[in-house]
């Protein structure tokens, strides 16, 4: 599923599911708080997919964020779609700071 968000292009990727309603609002509002910290954000990648037999920590996702110069990308676990994504951003934003 392809879109945009204020100016920066969205892939959104979901394996084994289709993503709803939900799912896309939890990850425009991830994007967003991340957006707060960056400001030249072209384009972002979401790669979502459950991973193995674990039912506490098998939401994966990897987040690749288009901006000028080198993409940065992160990848997150845990038992929702909102931890995993969480994750990924907590650990972009620290790049952000390096």
């Amino acid at each position: 599923m392809q879109y945009t968000v204020d100016t920066i292009k969205i892939d959104l990727q979901t394996v084994g599911f289709n993503e709803t309603t939900e799912l896309v609002e939890q990850v425009e509002s991830e994007l967003r708080r991340i957006m707060r910290f960056r400001s030249d954000i072209v384009a972002a990648d979401f790669y979502l997919r459950e991973e193995g037999s674990n039912p506490t920590e098998n939401k994966l996702v990897r987040w690749r964020l288009g901006i000028p110069g080198n993409d940065l990308f992160a990848e997150g676990t845990g038992p929702s779609w909102a931890a995993g994504l969480r994750a990924a951003g907590d650990k972009l934003r620290r790049q952000f700071i390096d």
